[in-house]
């Protein structure tokens, strides 16, 4: 994924909170804990966003020495903006980020504990992580077929109000 597309990613996020009424400010750049603030007037409710950009259906983390998310705090959530079918049929996905680091858990632990390809085991050092939007689950690899598993998260935009 490249840095343009990330950044397409998080203006469509802002727009989409902004159209919704609700105040947007970016994060600085670089920040390692989310990427959008958001504050809800009506409930005085505010909300931190990690704002992952997929093109392919993939949403991609790179594990980091201290963990994948660092300082989750209540009212927490990652957006998953898939830009496969362009900007204007963008998909949103809004899942609360202590789900989203258990799921990626899960699926790495499962995937780590299954042999690999001539039977060599996998390394639980690897760092990529990745949850994919398009497919269908597979018991050798749980990291597919998303669009199913957060179907209830497609949307959500009133998670965070």
């Amino acid at each position: 994924m490249s840095t343009a597309k990330g950044n397409a990613g998080e203006h469509l996020v802002m727009a989409e909170l902004l159209v919704r009424d609700f105040d947007a400010y970016w994060a600085d750049r670089g920040n390692t804990d989310f990427d959008v603030a958001c504050f809800w007037n009506k409930t005085d409710r505010s909300t931190r966003l990690r704002v992952k950009t997929s093109s392919d259906g993939g949403a991609v983390w790179s594990a980091k020495k201290g963990g994948l998310f660092s300082d989750i705090r209540a009212n927490d959530y990652v957006v998953i903006c898939n830009i496969k079918g362009g900007i204007r049929n963008a998909s949103y996905y809004i899942v609360p980020t202590p789900v989203v680091a258990k799921h990626l858990e899960t699926n790495h632990q499962l995937y780590c504990s299954i042999p690999g390809r001539g039977g060599s085991p996998r390394s639980a050092e690897a760092k990529i992580r990745v949850l994919r939007f398009f497919g269908q689950d597979r018991a050798d690899n749980p990291s597919w077929g998303y669009q199913v598993k957060f179907a209830e998260y497609a949307d959500a935009w009133d998670l965070l109000q």
